[in-house]
């Protein structure tokens, strides 16, 4: 797979080492070609482009908000931005709001400069009339059983495409990006004994509790 995978890679031109490298990694852990996931990593590099980003974010500067929902085929598209933008749920720097939209905004927190990024309706055509989806995916066949000859041309028609072609961009303009500081601190629930990060902890009857283990719920 892993060498499969890096031959169809190698193979898209007009992206640097770099672009190509992190979309080795996004296709390796999103786990199958499709239409979806590039779309997403497109509209991440044009984002980037578009705020005067060189590069993806790898400390916790930037933020996506990713306007994407659940059960409706746009969970590829959400990885694509993660990989091309560098911003991961996990860091805590991209945030959903369900919206059903295969669209996103990117901010950068220090100055609130954010543009929002959106895939063009014409694109979304070809792709959801392909016979990726129309033959197989809306039938309940599996992405990775879905034949590469129909898998691939989606994966890789995209990075023939200019990006003006594949997403409309709004802005640069500027967001307020609330202020806070990470916490370090960390706490041993009175009740259960969990390790648990400071902020996290409620105060009951002056001693340090879990969310899990507390009386009160919100």
């Amino acid at each position: 797979m892993f060498d499969k995978n890096r031959a169809l890679v190698n193979g898209i031109e007009g992206m640097t080492d770099e672009q190509k490298e992190y979309l080795y990694s996004a296709l390796n852990i999103h786990g199958h070609a499709c239409g979806g996931m590039p779309m997403g990593y497109v509209a991440g590099l044009a984002a980037m482009k578009a705020l005067g980003m060189d590069s993806r974010e790898r400390n916790m500067s930037t933020i996506a908000i990713v306007y994407a929902g659940d059960g409706h085929a746009a969970g590829c598209f959400v990885d694509g931005v993660q990989f091309s933008t560098g911003c991961t749920f996990g860091k805590g720097i991209m945030k959903k709001e369900p919206k059903g939209k295969w669209q996103f905004m990117l901010i950068q927190k220090k100055t609130g400069k954010a543009v929002k990024v959106r895939i063009k309706n014409e694109i979304l055509d070809k792709a959801f009339s392909a016979p990726f989806i129309t033959k197989y995916r809306a039938k309940g066949v599996n992405p990775t059983d879905i034949p590469e000859e129909i898998a691939v041309p989606g994966f890789t028609r995209l990075f023939t495409l200019k990006p003006e072609a594949v997403v409309e961009i709004e802005g640069p303009f500027t967001v307020e990006v609330p202020k806070a500081k990470p916490c370090f601190n960390r706490v041993s629930c009175s009740v259960c004994g969990a390790t648990v990060a400071e902020n996290y902890i409620r105060m009951e009857e002056g001693k340090p509790v879990c969310p899990d283990c507390s009386r009160y719920t919100g």
